[in-house]
């Protein structure tokens, strides 16, 4: 695959700024575990590459010049290219995000992420299949997402008991698990257990995705 380990997950980086690409690419090869192969600094270059290298990933900045990382992503999918796609955006983009989601990002990142939460991410979208919702997810966000035709989650349909609807419905509104068990009169160990269950069936890494599957699916009415 290109000269690169046959476990490393190959990635090509898309963004504008020379100097933001140089630090990504820096974190991101310092883990071993993946290898930059390529390097766009526009919409319409991460195309081309995205066809040369076959990368297992795409990091795309969403406002990109000559073809903005959403049209890119849009013909990278029309083309049938199987790379997956982490969008990285600025804090004000909520309605652009959701944009970048529909064209098929699985996951985005605000661009004063932690370096913990891009390993989580690529984690969750490369080796787990599945979108990730970064911790700064709020409600706005999850409101547009409710709204949306984007689906992030697969169709499978997860009964859950009556507690596990309460509890979850108590995350939703931000209680901790001390609230949540002051609330329910049950221990915070056994909140912390169906916390821990119910993210696990959900499939999801952060209370963000947890908010988002519930909102996504109906568990909790949007108000």
């Amino acid at each position: 695959m290109h000269g690169v380990k046959s476990n490393q997950i190959s990635i090509v980086i898309a963004d504008d700024h020379s100097f933001f690409r140089e630090g990504l690419v820096k974190v991101l090869n310092m883990t071993g575990m993946v290898k930059v192969v390529g390097e766009a600094s526009n919409g319409q270059e991460l195309v081309d590459l995205t066809q040369q290298l076959d990368p297992d990933l795409l990091i795309v900045d969403i406002g990109m010049p000559i073809l903005n990382g959403i049209e890119a992503v849009k013909q990278i999918r029309e083309k049938g290219l199987r790379a997956r796609v982490i969008a990285l955006s600025m804090h004000s983009e909520d309605a652009i995000i959701i944009q970048m989601l529909e064209a098929g990002a699985m996951g985005y990142l605000d661009k004063n992420t932690s370096k913990e939460e891009l390993y989580q991410a690529i984690d969750s979208v490369v080796v787990q299949n599945r979108a990730y919702f970064p911790a700064s997810t709020n409600t706005h966000m999850v409101s547009l997402l409710a709204s949306s035709p984007y689906k992030p989650f697969p169709d499978e349909v997860l009964v859950f008991t009556e507690r596990e609807i309460e509890v979850i419905a108590l995350v939703c509104l931000e209680f901790s698990n001390k609230e949540i068990a002051s609330q329910l009169k049950l221990s915070q160990r056994t909140i912390e257990t169906h916390r821990v269950r119910i993210m696990e069936r959900m499939n999801v890494k952060t209370v963000a995705g947890l908010v988002v599957y519930a909102y996504t699916k109906g568990l909790i009415k949007n108000n």
